[in-house]
């Protein structure tokens, strides 16, 4: 299980960038994130949309009016970096992780097998 404290990396960006998210607020970053994540990963459960009919049909998450939709362009180096540190918690190995759990400055990466 990965998790990525964004947070930790504003001070990475730039000084307009860091601006925009200080006046967004945590709630809309997050949103911001979870939006541009969406669009890079496609998850199943996000991607389709159960309709009246009860059918599934595809969603088009790029043209999404959400909150973090609307205001995803403004922090393009955000996503950036937190898809960096996703990247990097990712490549860590189980084998050479000192134990269940491994931590940087902006995340963790947790084995639930070897707990």
């Amino acid at each position: 299980m990965i998790v990525v404290q964004w947070p930790n990396l504003l001070g990475q960006l730039p000084h307009e960038e860091q601006e925009q998210a200080k006046e967004l607020g945590p709630r809309v970053c997050g949103l911001v994130l979870e939006h541009q994540t969406q669009l890079l990963r496609s998850p199943p459960p996000n991607s389709r949309r159960r309709h009246r009919d009860g059918h599934w049909r595809h969603r088009e998450l790029a043209a999404s009016r959400s909150l973090g939709a609307v205001h995803a362009d403004r922090l393009p180096n955000l996503h950036e970096r937190t898809r960096d540190a996703w990247d990097e918690l990712a490549a860590i190995d189980r084998s050479t992780a000192a134990s269940c759990l491994s931590v940087t400055a902006f995340g963790r990466v947790v084995f639930p097998a070897a707990v």
